[in-house]
């Protein structure tokens, strides 16, 4: 006999929950009936049908749906949440990462893209720190003809001494 997947089952179970507490007016949490937390839902579905199947190609789904649905309902209520675009490579990273640890393969493409995640996070701190180096390359940019100037006049004093 063929084994059943517990996906569906799972997933409809959740969106059954969630619309129930929708109709039936129960107030748990903030949040409860936005589109995020129905995201979180799916994902938690995938994650636990990979979880009680042994199935590690349900991680990476489940993480992204999750991370994405909890970044948009974070992004909205903590002012420090990150708000661009390398808060999507941590979360597929994550996922990549997981999967690799459950599958025993694939760890360098999710250390590359939690690299990138991290170099495009801290990006701005980098370039702030580098300033120093941008003023100076202003300077050069600026005064360049004047040291021009400067090597000429000095080339000319001392073919004159000799």
């Amino acid at each position: 006999m063929k084994k059943i997947s517990l996906l569906p089952v799972i997933i409809l179970l959740g969106i059954g929950i969630f619309y129930s507490i929708q109709k039936l007016n129960i107030h748990l949490f903030e949040g409860q009936s936005s589109w995020q937390f129905l995201l979180m839902i799916l994902g938690l579905a995938f994650l636990i049908s990979g979880h009680l199947e042994q199935d590690a190609t349900a991680i990476l789904p489940g993480l992204i749906l999750v991370g994405v649905g909890a970044h948009f309902y974070f992004y909205e209520k903590l002012p420090s949440w990150p708000d661009h675009s390398a808060s999507f490579l941590f979360i597929i990273s994550i996922g990549l990462i997981l999967t690799a640890i459950k599958t025993k393969s694939g760890y360098p493409q999710g250390m590359i893209l939690l690299a990138i995640g991290l170099f495009l996070h801290f990006f701005p701190t980098i370039m702030a720190s580098l300033t120093i180096v941008e003023n100076g390359v202003n300077l050069i940019e600026t005064y360049w003809p004047l040291l021009f100037v400067l090597i000429s006049g000095f080339l000319l004093v001392a073919k004159r001494k000799k």
